[in-house]
């Protein structure tokens, strides 16, 4: 049953937990549907807790990156403490895991990659997550990752249901050592602890250190060796279990210094797969299982904004701008689908072959390829040089408002960023993207021979 909240119009709650509950809401003063969080009445009799969530709130209100959550606004009302986010539907990494079992290497990279760029960007602003675990990682429907509770999970863990040894309930297995420590040093490098924990997880379905004692994995986390990767996954490389060691090491001076280097070294280490002698099988993994879109389900608090991205690549040309055709600069598209299918079209690079559904939302594409003697090449460069981007096979996707192939029969792959839900925060998007990127709708009826205008 609906409840007023202030302005907000409470509609149904989408999740209870330790620290308070998420509520579906109408924000009246700004005509959207939004998400948000209570925190528990008491907390806010708690005058250090309360001054500690509204200063790492503002921090974390700070924060634009695509794989971040925005905060719109925070604050008291009624005497309780909320946090107002903005709501999409999507799946959590922990029931991702625990629905379809360990994900592909590239898609749980990927991913990684994603959740870095996240960290690294809080990180530069001064804030250190503290609670990197598969609850809070999202993936939506396209595979976007994004990085949940940002700015207050120091707060939370504060004043959290706690063990007699004061150690945070339901954290611990992804706790860096220097946690545990009396005079531990917390900083941003135990957010690369807690990375290394997640990409295990993501690639084995289990955590480094399965123990359910808080003690024993306190101990575990001090004093017990990383688990090597290879011995639950021997189709990986072994220089994961050297990415694994070095994101898990007990000294934070030895870990990566920064999580965009955990990723990229995670990136490195399984390129090597595709290096192995041919008489070496290398076991095929089905495609990481996406969560499906639905009416009712679970709602999460999902943001995206600007992203530093890598300089531009001069490659082919960009999809869906006349005059781009590299093979003859005055050719026109056709739009004549193929029947190539999404299996077939996958190129094997680091970063998984996606289809957006033609939904009406919006993607900004950075570049295409269109050399079919170039398609691994190109796309493995546009992705390098962006993290966090996808790519498809124009083809494959459908989508009336994607161009199928150019005039001579080549096929096209765009890498890309989204989708995003309305126009404006794709534009938004593109305005931090390479120079030539723009912005496409995915539908079936716009023209496949136009950008959608950002003016």
């Amino acid at each position: 049953m609906a409840w007023q909240f202030g302005h907000y119009r409470m509609e149904s709650l989408i999740a209870r937990g330790g620290m308070g509950e998420v509520h579906r809401a109408y924000d009246t003063q700004h005509d959207r549907v939004v998400a948000v969080k209570l925190l528990n009445a008491h907390l806010v009799d708690d005058d250090d807790f309360r001054r500690r969530f509204i200063r790492e709130a503002r921090a974390a209100a700070r924060l634009r990156e695509p794989h971040v959550i925005p905060i719109h606004a925070y604050g008291e009302i009624d005497e309780r403490l909320y946090l107002d986010m903005r709501l999409v539907e999507g799946d959590d990494v922990s029931t991702v895991l625990t629905r379809h079992g360990p994900m592909p290497p590239a898609s749980a990279v990927d991913l990684i990659v994603q959740v870095a760029g996240a960290l690294d960007a809080a990180h530069a602003d001064g804030l250190v997550h503290r609670d990197v675990k598969p609850p809070n990682v999202l993936l939506d429907a396209g595979g976007f990752a994004y990085l949940v509770d940002f700015g207050i999970a120091r707060s939370m863990a504060a004043s959290a249901d706690i063990t007699g040894t004061g150690i945070p309930v339901g954290t611990v297995a992804y706790m860096a050592p220097e946690r545990f420590e009396p005079d531990g040093l917390v900083d941003h490098r135990v957010d690369v602890y807690s990375l290394a924990c997640l990409l295990y997880q993501c690639l084995t379905g289990a955590a480094p250190f399965p123990d359910q004692n808080p003690l024993a994995l306190m101990q575990a986390h001090l004093h017990r060796p990383p688990p090597r990767l290879t011995e639950s996954r021997p189709d990986l490389p072994p220089a994961l279990d050297h990415v694994i060691a070095t994101g898990l090491a007990k000294n934070p001076g030895d870990r990566y210094q920064t999580a965009g280097a955990l990723a990229m070294a995670a990136r490195h280490a399984l390129a090597q797969r595709q290096h192995r002698p041919a008489t070496v099988p290398v076991p095929q993994v089905a495609p990481v299982p996406r969560p499906e879109p639905r009416r009712n389900g679970r709602w999460w608090l999902i943001g995206a904004a600007a992203v530093l991205v890598g300089a531009a690549i001069t490659a082919a040309a960009l999809l869906g701008l006349p005059g781009k055709d590299k093979k003859d600069p005055g050719s026109q598209p056709t739009t004549t689908t193929t029947t190539t299918t999404a299996p077939e079209a996958d190129l094997a690079v680091t970063v998984p072959l996606s289809a957006p559904a033609c939904d009406g939302q919006y993607i900004v594409i950075i570049g295409s390829a269109i050399d079919p003697e170039k398609y691994q090449q190109d796309v493995q460069g546009f992705l390098e040089a962006n993290p966090g981007a996808h790519y498809l096979h124009a083809p494959s996707t459908g989508c009336g408002s994607l161009r199928h192939q150019y005039d001579d029969g080549s096929d096209i792959y765009s890498v890309y960023y989204g989708p995003f839900q309305d126009k404006t925060e794709a534009c938004s998007r593109r305005d931090t993207a390479v120079d030539d990127a723009f912005v496409r709708r995915l539908d079936n009826t716009s023209s496949p021979a136009r950008a959608v205008s950002c003016g």
